[in-house]
This record gives C-alpha cells, sequence and structure tokens, in this order.
C-alpha cells in the first residue's frame, strides 16, 4: 500500500511539473509568434502595477570574464582585462564569438563600451 502512494504522488508531481514546462513552453512560442518583446511585457506590467523579479543570476562571479576588443585591420582581437591574456580572434564579430565558445570553459563575458563593446555590433563590420 505504502508503495501505491508514493508511486501516486511522484506520478503527481511530474505530471504537474511537466504541465507547467509545457504551459511555459507554450506561452513562450506564442508570445515570440505575437511578437511580443520582454520590453513589452515589462512596460505592460508596469502599467498594471505588476513588479518583476527577475530570477538570480545563475553565473558565478568566478564564471565572469572581462574582456577588451582591439581592431588591427579586419581582424578583431580579444584580451582578458586583468591580464590582457589573448582569447581569440575574428575576422568578424560572429567569428570572434564563436572562437571565443570554443577558447573558454562555460562563462559570461563582459566588454565594457570604453574596452571595445562597438566592435561587435552587426552595423560595424
Amino acid at each position: 500500500m505504502l508503495e501505491l502512494i508514493i508511486t501516486f504522488a511522484i506520478g503527481w508531481i511530474l505530471g504537474w511539473k511537466i504541465n507547467d514546462a509545457l504551459r511555459t513552453t507554450a506561452v513562450r512560442h506564442l508570445l515570440k509568434e505575437l511578437g511580443v518583446t520582454d520590453k513589452d511585457l515589462r512596460a505592460a506590467a508596469a502599467r498594471n502595477g505588476i513588479q518583476i523579479v527577475d530570477a538570480p543570476d545563475t553565473a558565478a562571479d568566478d564564471d565572469l570574464v572581462e574582456i577588451k576588443l582591439e581592431q588591427v585591420g579586419t581582424a578583431i582581437y580579444a584580451y582578458r582585462k586583468s591580464d590582457d591574456q589573448f582569447l581569440a580572434q575574428g575576422s568578424n564579430a560572429d567569428s570572434l564569438i564563436e572562437r571565443l565558445n570554443q577558447n573558454l570553459t562555460p562563462c559570461r563575458v563582459v566588454v565594457a563600451q570604453e574596452d571595445g563593446a562597438d566592435l561587435l555590433l552587426k552595423n560595424n563590420t
């Protein structure tokens, strides 16, 4: 009898979690198809007096890599800001980002405006 109750409870919890995930995914796809952006949702929340609390950042401070960019000719070079260690190079923003993804372990990369963030803009290449 105890096994039946445990099995029922596990099934109930799993069903609840799966249902929640499916609903979330369906709503996310619906909003995307309708062209509703995060900015639109935040504006609607503000108009209705709803406070949005963002999820805490999942990346630890150890996973944060501050970089600076430098363009020489048509190549863009990325260096670790703290020690000027070379990280990657690319012929455009897309190739640089791809190489950074290959060379760095999963982490968050931050480029300040004064460190060449504008080199990653699509209209800059």
